[in-house]
């Protein structure tokens, strides 16, 4: 039952350019979603929009900067998921 839903979130809401915009978020020294939870004391639900913002923060910046439509399409449809 477990690897069902894995597979549903793998297969349509966790893009390449997700992964992309959460790495660069990682690397610029944001917090998960779990340690923002031990440190602010706010619920799951909170601790993943304060995520989820700041992914599509940097994907916002990436589109900015981008010419070629289909990859500006992809971005968009990603930020898109993201709300």
């Amino acid at each position: 039952m477990k690897n069902q839903y894995r597979k549903m979130f793998l297969g349509g809401l966790l893009t390449k350019g997700i992964k992309a915009g959460y790495k660069e978020l990682r690397k610029s020294g944001a917090r998960s979603s779990r340690e923002i939870m031990k440190k602010e004391k706010v619920d799951r639900k909170t601790a993943k929009s304060d995520v989820k913002y700041g992914i599509k923060n940097i994907l916002l910046g990436k589109l900015k900067n981008t010419k070629d439509k289909l990859k500006r399409r992809l971005t968009i449809s990603d930020i898109n998921k993201l709300r």
